[in-house]
Parts: C-alpha cells; structure tokens; sequence
C-alpha cells in the first residue's frame, strides 16, 4: 500500500476571498484518509461538510514533508 495525502479545499466566503486549502496529512493509505476524512466530517456538521471538497492523492515518498 502508497502512503498518501489528504487535504480539502473550501469555495471562497467572505472570511476567505479565494477560497481556503487544508494543510495536507500525510497517512499511510487510501483507508486511513478516509476514515480521516469521514470523521472529520462528522465532527465539523453539516454546513462545512457540504461545502468542502476533499483530495486523497499519492505521496512522492518517505520525506516528502507532509506532516504526518
């Protein structure tokens, strides 16, 4: 298994004019960041749920400087 990268990203408001980007997690796989991500979801309601658009990409390697 890839280890891999999970961030999301929010549609512009009026607190951030041009949008907003998560800092990425760098997780050991795919599994991992969607657990992450459903519990992240759970926990910040519904409104910031529909409104963020979750990315699960490859990580380049062991030091790729993501926090893990």
């Amino acid at each position: 298994m890839n280890r891999v990268h999970l961030f999301y990203k929010e549609p512009p408001s009026i607190a951030h004019l041009n949008g907003w980007r998560s800092s990425p997690h760098c997780l050991e796989d795919r599994t991992a960041a969607e657990r992450l991500r459903d519990a992240t979801n759970l926990l910040s309601g519904r409104s910031a749920t529909a409104r963020r658009t979750w990315h699960i990409v490859d990580c380049p390697g062991d030091d790729c400087g993501v926090r893990r």
